[in-house]
C-alpha cells in the first residue's frame, strides 16, 4: 500500500475513534429462557449516552415489539403492568398510566395472535426527565410471554419495530408513529424535540416443560405414608399389649419393654 494511502487510511480511524459518541438512546430487549407450557418476564431498558451536563430529555414515548420464530410465542393478553410503579421506571413517580390507573399497552397481532405489544406513556405532570449516561438504564417495561403454542428447543426473536429512527412521533419529519421518544408540549399536543433511537432484539429460548407431579402420584405417595405409619402403630400397640401381659404374669420384661412408656 503507498505511503500516502497508509497515512489517510490512519487519519481516517483516528478521527473516527476520537469522535464523540452520537447522543440518543439505545433500546435493550431481554433473552429470557422460558418452560414450555409456561410463562416468562421479558424486560426492555434504556440506556442512553448523552453527557450528564447535556442529557437528553423525555416527557412522552411509544414503542412497537414485535415476536417472530418457528412457532407462536405470545405476549401475554393478560399483562400485569406492575413495572409502572418500580423505582426504576423511566417515569417513576411521574408516570400517566399510573396516575390514571391506565395499562401500559395493548397486545395486538400482525401475523399471528398476540404477537405484537404496543406500549405508551408520558410524565403526568408534562415535566421532562432528564436522561445520560449517568443514570440510565431506566426501565421501560416488563412484559409477561406465553410459551403454551411452543416446542422445547424454540428460539424466537424480540423486536423493536422499527429498529432505529430519528426519535420523532411524526411522519413528515422522518419518525415514526410506532416507535418515539420525544418531547410534547401538552397544551397545543406539538412536538417540541425527539431523540434518536437503536435497538438490540432479544431471543427468547424455549425449555423442556417443567415437571409437576401428576394428582395421581401425590395421592399413592400420600397412601403408602399412610399405610406405613398404620403398621408401625399396630407394631407398637401389640409390644406395648405383650409387655403388660409379661408384667401381670410376672415375667421378666425384655429390652423392648424396658423403654414403652
Amino acid at each position: 500500500m503507498p505511503r500516502r494511502l497508509r497515512i489517510w487510511c490512519f487519519g481516517v480511524l483516528l478521527a473516527l475513534f476520537a469522535a464523540p459518541a452520537q447522543a440518543g438512546f439505545v433500546i435493550l430487549i431481554g433473552s429470557p429462557t422460558i418452560p414450555q407450557g409456561g410463562t416468562g418476564t421479558l424486560d426492555m431498558f434504556l440506556t442512553g449516552n448523552a453527557s450528564p451536563s447535556s442529557p437528553d430529555l423525555l416527557n412522552n414515548y411509544a414503542f412497537t415489539l414485535q415476536i417472530t420464530g418457528p412457532n407462536e410465542l405470545q405476549f401475554s393478553p393478560s399483562q400485569s403492568f406492575d413495572y409502572l410503579t418500580s423505582s426504576q421506571y423511566v417515569f417513576a413517580g411521574d408516570s400517566t398510566n399510573q396516575m390514571t390507573s391506565s395499562p401500559g399497552g395493548t397486545v395486538a397481532t400482525t401475523v399471528y395472535g398476540n404477537d405484537t405489544f404496543v406500549g405508551n406513556d408520558s410524565t403526568f405532570s408534562g415535566n421532562p426527565v432528564s436522561l445520560s449516561s449517568a443514570n440510565t438504564p431506566v426501565l421501560l417495561a416488563a412484559l409477561t410471554l406465553d410459551a403454551t403454542i411452543t416446542n422445547p428447543g424454540d428460539s424466537y426473536t424480540v423486536s423493536l419495530i422499527p429498529a432505529s429512527g430519528n426519535g420523532s412521533m411524526n411522519g413528515s419529519m422522518g419518525g415514526s408513529s410506532q416507535t418515539f421518544f420525544d418531547v410534547v408540549n401538552f397544551d397545543t399536543g406539538g412536538e417540541i424535540s425527539a431523540v434518536s433511537f437503536t435497538s438490540t432484539p432479544g431471543t427468547v429460548t424455549i425449555s423442556a416443560a417443567s415437571v409437576v407431579p401428576e394428582p395421581a402420584s401425590i395421592v399413592s405417595g400420600l397412601t403408602a405414608l399412610l399405610i406405613l405409619a398404620g403398621v408401625h402403630g399396630v407394631r407398637r400397640v401389640r409390644r406395648s399389649r405383650h409387655c403388660q401381659l409379661r408384667a401381670i404374669g410376672g415375667g421378666r420384661a425384655g429390652g423392648d419393654c424396658k423403654h414403652e412408656g
